[in-house]
């Protein structure tokens, strides 16, 4: 057996159980989530691979036998993960064919037609391999600015904004920020806790003493929001309030800084202490049951200092 064949083959064998165990849940980042996805294009081609280091598959017929294995295997996987805590996927069993053909066509000697093949197969994968690219760019980018949180003033620092479209809508703005060129308007919907949360643990809060944001109120009336600030070992618990931080704030007319003591985070579990360096997201939504009617709020400039 060749180098290559080798190769692939402990790949293989090392990265089978992780169809099984491990894995990213709920609270992990969209990097790990969007990496993962992608580990099943490489490990089906590398798959592939190796079978054709011990006999190619040049014929269609061979080509179509592979792809139905291949359905097959990945829809088992899947009704197995269910049963192991893990998410079943259509999105899976998809990256688990584009990964055979990959390994299928890059894998046999090339002419003019394997070449087409290759290059249908590379764009087939492309659209999850630019989401592992661009993932990893705004997680960067983030790591990078820290202590600044969120500034709002890029597509990857928008990202870390996530919001349920039913509730609310987000959308940025030139016209009002209290630091670089625009700050993030949000419009919040009548539902019970619409509101946006800032995911992603980007750096160690522990060394810093205040967490400052920047609102905004366009309207006489005050709005009152609720401030949820947690760690990974609350998500991925039992999400007990006591086991958070929770802060009431009133938004007057106008700019509002809002500053949180750090230690006030950090002693907010009522069993425990919040573990600062493994912050994982500030939620901003609205207090009570739901608004009487839709509300806009403006925020920017969210930092440890």
């Amino acid at each position: 057996m060749s180098l290559p064949a080798w190769l692939s083959g402990l790949c293989v064998l090392v990265l089978v159980p992780f169809f099984f165990v491990g894995g990213p849940d709920a609270s992990s980042s969209v990097l790990l989530k969007n990496a993962w996805n992608f580990g099943h294009i490489i490990f089906f081609s590398l798959l592939l691979l190796l079978v054709q280091s011990f006999k190619p598959l040049v014929s269609w017929k061979q080509w179509l036998v592979v792809t139905i294995i291949a359905i097959a295997i990945g829809a088992g996987i899947e009704f197995v993960q269910s049963f192991v805590g893990r998410n079943a996927s259509v999105d899976d069993v998809l990256h688990n064919v584009f990964g055979v053909w990959l390994g299928l066509f890059w894998g046999q000697k090339a002419s003019r037609f394997i070449w087409c093949l290759r290059v249908v197969s590379c764009l087939l994968i492309a659209p999850a391999a630019w989401l592992v690219i661009d993932s990893a760019v705004a997680h960067a980018t983030l790591r990078y600015q820290f202590p600044l949180l969120n500034g709002f003033e890029s597509r990857q620092e928008l990202q870390q904004l996530q919001a349920n479209t039913a509730q609310v809508i987000t959308q940025p703005t030139h016209t009002l920020h209290t630091q670089g060129v625009q700050a993030v308007q949000i419009t919040l919907g009548t539902l019970p806790y619409a509101g946006v949360a800032l995911t992603g643990n980007y750096g160690d809060w522990s060394p810093y003493r205040i967490l400052a944001m920047d609102f905004y109120n366009p309207e006489v009336e005050s709005l009152e929001l609720v401030i949820k600030i947690s760690d990974y070992a609350h998500d991925r618990g039992d999400n007990n309030f006591n086991d958070r931080f929770n802060r009431r704030i009133m938004l007057l007319q106008g700019w509002n800084q809002v500053q949180i003591e750090l230690q006030e985070v950090r002693s907010a579990p009522r069993q425990r202490v919040m573990q600062m360096d493994q912050i994982s997201g500030i939620t901003i939504f609205a207090a009570g049951l739901g608004l009487p009617r839709a509300r806009v709020f403006y925020i920017d400039n969210v930092k440890l200092q």
